[in-house]
């Protein structure tokens, strides 16, 4: 019986080396997990969220939702594009914090085309609470907290969140 080594010494690196040509480097975990992986392309690997990919599926979400064209006052629609706005364009929020409040901004506008789920509305409940956490991290005069202090409560009230 043969097997099939995972790794090829000829060019094997452990831990602590660092891989300083800009070759390819093809990973094998042999079913197991593989860590420590940074930098250079990270395409195809699981578990990095691609801020391009969570800003489109807001942008589906956010889209589900009706027009209010029947009032002068915004729409859920609208107040969600323009946190959603204000997030992509705050420089002092890390693409990490980007992703996440992204992922908030999705959850309310799922909430807002099922009013009536209880499970959603708590979720919803839960997204306002951490992108208020996420804009108390930053200084007042940022775009993001400038948004959030205006929008949330106004999203907060035509989710009948408040």
């Amino acid at each position: 019986m043969s097997t099939t080594p995972l790794v090829n010494s000829n060019n094997s690196k452990l831990l602590g080396d660092t891989v300083t040509d800009k070759s390819s480097i093809n990973i094998n975990s042999g079913g197991g997990n593989v860590s420590g992986v940074v930098g250079g392309n990270v395409e195809n690997v699981s578990g990095i969220v691609n801020l391009g990919e969570i800003s489109g599926d807001v942008t589906n979400a956010i889209g589900q939702l009706p027009d209010n064209s029947e009032s002068d006052e915004p729409s859920l629609k609208d107040l969600l594009s323009q946190l959603q706005a204000a997030i992509a364009a705050e420089p002092e929020l890390p693409q990490e914090d980007k992703v996440e409040a992204l992922e908030q901004v999705k959850v309310l506008a799922e909430a807002g085309q099922a009013p009536e789920d209880t499970g959603l509305k708590k979720a919803a409940k839960t997204a306002m609470k951490v992108l208020k956490g996420t804009a108390s991290g930053l200084p007042d005069v940022t775009e993001f907290v400038q948004a959030c202090s205006h929008l949330l409560p106004a999203i907060g009230a035509l989710l009948i969140l408040i």
